[in-house]
């Protein structure tokens, strides 16, 4: 899709360039004299100089430009170029992978944006172990990498069962906990009941430990907690993103794992693909992408719609009945 999406791009290049350049003192470098200018896209492209075959190693202006190969100094030489837009955005290209990948970071960053639950997971953390320290001041904390018990930083190797961060945790969103029991089971489960925790924006007050979190602080990629005198499960619902795409032997036969997004990556990857190279359609790409992007998010919008939302009534006697 994303080349049917350059066809515009294509139509206004142009493939067979020639003209006369000097080669500078050296050999290696080449001005431009007359004729056709250079672009970033004769970049790795063969080149005929006054009849000797080259090729352009790196364009650094619309009139200077790298050989590969040592040339013979001269001015006024010959030169022709053709670039081959038939395999402009093939798949044995170098640069088409990366784009495809940052193309598809920008369509979960959107859909994150907007709120899309493609971009958000559940995961129940067990077992934190008991704070070591307690010392109001001293602070546990989870990251990708282990547990620090307020003493140890622990991890999988050093700790069995430590637990740590999901792979494609990147926030979290909303977290609960209660208190773990040991050898919990399928079927002698642990049925204490998950109890909110809440956020704390301007970091976590320094307070004796207790039997529970009760607030959490998220910072420096690491969940922050007061820490509790018994072992604790944590129940996160959190934002994550997907994994690059890797194709295993072409585009056409790999799946990816976000319904609908063919559109708003090929835009996005067209437009990635064009705006370093100085044409004016990348912005037309981008906008495409964004509609792409509304239309995958609208579905879930009708569905948010069908819930019915009130605003919480202010009172003590709500207090009370919220509290219990």
């Amino acid at each position: 899709m994303v080349r049917t999406y350059l066809g515009d791009y294509i139509q206004n290049i142009q493939p067979a360039n020639s003209g006369t350049v000097n080669v500078n003192a050296g050999g290696l470098t080449i001005t431009w004299a007359s004729g056709n200018t250079f672009t970033a896209l004769m970049n790795g492209v063969a080149i005929v100089i006054n009849g000797v075959a080259n090729e352009i190693a790196m364009v650094t202006s619309p009139t200077t430009a790298n050989l590969l190969n040592q040339a013979a100094v001269a001015n006024g030489l010959p030169y022709e170029l053709t670039i081959p837009t038939g395999d402009i955005f093939a798949d044995s290209q170098a640069y088409v992978v990366p784009t495809i990948n940052l193309a598809f970071r920008k369509v979960q960053k959107k859909l994150a944006d907007k709120g899309h639950p493609r971009l958000e997971s559940t995961t129940l953390m067990i077992g934190f172990p008991v704070i070591a320290n307690l010392d109001p001041a001293v602070e546990q904390y989870i990251n990708w990498a282990g547990f620090f018990d307020g003493v140890t930083f622990w991890t999988p190797e050093t700790l069995s069962g430590c637990p740590t961060l999901p792979a494609d945790f990147i926030s979290p969103l909303r977290l609960e906990e209660r208190q773990s029991v040991s050898g919990a089971t399928a079927t002698n489960p642990n049925l204490n009941v998950l109890r909110p925790m809440h956020p704390a924006p301007d970091g976590l007050r320094s307070k004796a430990k207790g039997s529970w979190n009760r607030y959490f602080d998220w910072r420096e990629d690491a969940i922050y907690f007061r820490g509790s005198i018994v072992p604790m499960d944590v129940k996160s619902r959190y934002a994550a993103y997907l994994p690059d795409i890797a194709p295993s032997s072409s585009f056409a036969a790999t799946p990816v794992p976000i319904m609908g997004c063919a559109e708003p990556l090929a835009n996005y990857a067209a437009a990635i693909f064009v705006t370093p190279r100085g044409s004016l359609l990348g912005p037309n790409f981008d906008a495409a992408g964004d509609a792409a992007i509304s239309q995958i998010t609208n579905s879930y919008a009708k569905l948010q719609q069908r819930a019915s939302y009130s605003r919480i009534p202010w009172g003590s006697r709500f207090r009370r009945r919220h509290s219990a």
